[in-house]
């Protein structure tokens, strides 16, 4: 059996009043945030500033990303916790970009990039690829922009 559904219908004027309505509603909430001195967008997360960044790489003409998935995992028949096995230290994302390698490290908020994330990015600069530490996407698409505009 279909629900009927109901229809009612709306005057030019009763229109007019409901988009007065919810103008002043979003007037209100961006001079609340602005009063109040909070941003207009949340703060971006580690996982949206990844996507973002494969998502930008892989949509350029002879580049592709991947994330490298470095973490451990729970093994509930032993119950122990197994390492990942991967390189200690290993960038979150790795690239290869017109040929060469771009290991990308993706820090949100206070993260700090650790000894052996250091280490890594000196083992590839010294074998001739290019890292960066990406804190927003933003900041990732600039330093990119440069890089293509680059000869690489």
């Amino acid at each position: 059996m279909q629900k009927k559904i109901k229809y009612t219908t709306v005057t030019p004027a009763q229109l007019e009043q409901m988009q007065r309505k919810r103008e002043n509603q979003r007037k209100s909430r961006a001079q609340w945030k602005a009063r109040d001195g909070m941003p207009d967008r949340k703060p971006e997360t580690a996982n949206r500033i990844t996507n973002n960044v494969i998502r930008v790489i892989n949509m350029q003409p002879g580049c592709f990303a991947f994330r490298v998935n470095n973490v451990g995992v729970w093994d509930s028949a032993k119950g122990i916790y197994r390492k990942g096995n991967t390189m200690k230290g290993i960038s979150d994302i790795l690239a290869c970009v017109r040929g060469r390698m771009f290991a990308i490290e993706v820090k949100a908020g206070k993260d700090v990039i650790s000894f052996d994330q250091q280490k890594f990015m000196a083992l590839v600069t010294q074998s001739g690829g290019q890292t960066f530490v990406a804190n927003s996407t933003d900041g990732f698409i600039e330093w990119f922009t440069s890089v293509l505009e680059s000869k690489c």
